[in-house]
C-alpha cells in the first residue's frame, strides 16, 4: 500500500491555468489527514511553492518539500534536510556558452533572480509567479559570493532544443528540462530522484510504497525511482514510455482520478 506521493508542480498537479482545482485539493487533502504522505516535488523556488502547501494543508511540522530539483526542506521552519549550489565562477562555463551561442539566461538564487539582459531579456520571468523578485543585470554585476541553486535558459521549444545539445558539453553540473521551453542546469547529482530518497529516509518509507507523477525530461529519474511511476495523459512520449501507468491529463483531474481509483476513495468521504 502507498504511503508516499510525489506531485511535480507544472503541467502535472498544476492544470493549464497553473491552478489545484477542487478534485486534486480535496482529495489530496483527505489523504494526508489519513497519514498518507504527500510531497510537493518541482524546480520551482519554495517562494513559488508556499502558496500551494498552503492550500493542500501541507504544513505540519514535519511536512516536507522539494524545491529547486532536489532541495529539500521542512515546509514549517524551514530547516534543510538536502541541499546543494553552485558557486559564479562553477557557472562562467554556463556564461560563456550562452555568450557564444547567443542564448538567454537567468541565474536563480533562494529568493531572487538574476535576468541577464546583456544578451536580451529571457522569457523567465513571465513563466514564474511573482512571488519571485527578478532584477535584470549583468553576470559581472551578479554577487561574487552569491550561493546559486540553478541557471535556466529559457525560450521557444526550438532555441531550447538548441541548447540542450549545447549544454551537453558542460561538466559537473546537472542539466535538464522541465518544460519545453525551460532548460535548467545544476549543481552534480541534484535531481529529484536523489531529494526523494532524502525525503524518504527522512519519513522512514521504502520507495517501494512510494507514487511519483510528472510529465517532463525532470521527472523521468523520480518516476523511474519510485514504487509506482505515473505520467500525465499530457506527458511526453519520453515519460509515457518509462512509466507503469498513464494516467488522465492535468486539465482532466489525472492525479485525482488515479488516487481514488487507487485508495478506493468515495465522494461522501472526502466529502463527509
Amino acid at each position: 500500500m502507498l504511503k508516499a506521493i510525489a506531485l511535480d508542480m507544472d503541467n502535472t498537479l498544476l492544470n493549464s491555468q497553473k491552478e489545484i482545482s477542487v478534485t486534486n485539493q480535496d482529495v489530496l487533502r483527505y489523504l494526508s489527514r489519513k497519514g498518507i504522505r504527500v510531497i510537493l516535488c518541482s524546480g520551482r523556488p519554495f517562494a513559488t511553492l508556499k502558496p500551494f502547501l498552503d492550500q493542500l494543508h501541507l504544513t505540519k511540522n514535519d511536512d516536507v518539500c522539494i524545491c529547486f530539483n532536489g532541495l529539500v526542506r521542512l515546509v514549517r521552519d524551514h530547516t534543510v534536510i538536502k541541499s546543494s549550489t553552485l558557486t559564479k565562477s562553477q557557472i562562467q562555463p554556463v556564461y560563456d556558452l550562452v555568450k557564444e551561442k547567443g542564448f538567454h539566461l537567468d541565474v536563480v538564487a533562494e529568493d531572487q533572480v538574476y535576468s541577464l539582459t546583456e544578451f536580451g531579456k529571457s522569457s523567465y520571468e513571465s513563466m514564474i509567479p511573482k512571488q519571485m523578485p527578478f532584477t535584470d543585470t549583468t553576470f559581472a554585476k551578479v554577487p561574487a559570493k552569491l550561493s546559486i541553486f540553478k541557471v535556466v535558459i529559457a525560450g521557444d521549444p526550438e532555441m531550447v532544443d538548441a541548447a540542450s545539445e549545447a549544454a551537453q558539453s558542460l561538466e559537473g553540473v546537472t542539466v535538464t528540462r522541465s518544460r519545453r521551453t525551460l532548460l535548467e542546469i545544476m549543481p552534480p547529482n541534484v535531481n529529484k530522484k536523489n531529494g526523494l530518497k532524502a525525503a524518504l529516509n527522512f519519513y522512514r518509507i521504502p520507495r517501494e510504497q512510494l507514487a511519483a507523477f510528472g510529465d517532463e525530461e525532470n521527472d523521468q529519474d523520480m518516476l523511474d525511482y519510485a514504487g509506482i511511476g505515473i505520467a500525465m495523459g499530457n506527458a511526453i512520449p519520453e515519460i509515457k514510455k518509462i512509466a507503469d501507468i498513464t494516467t488522465q491529463s492535468n486539465d482532466e483531474d489525472g492525479v485525482a482520478k488515479f488516487l481514488i481509483d487507487y485508495f478506493q476513495i468515495s465522494p461522501t468521504a472526502i466529502h463527509p
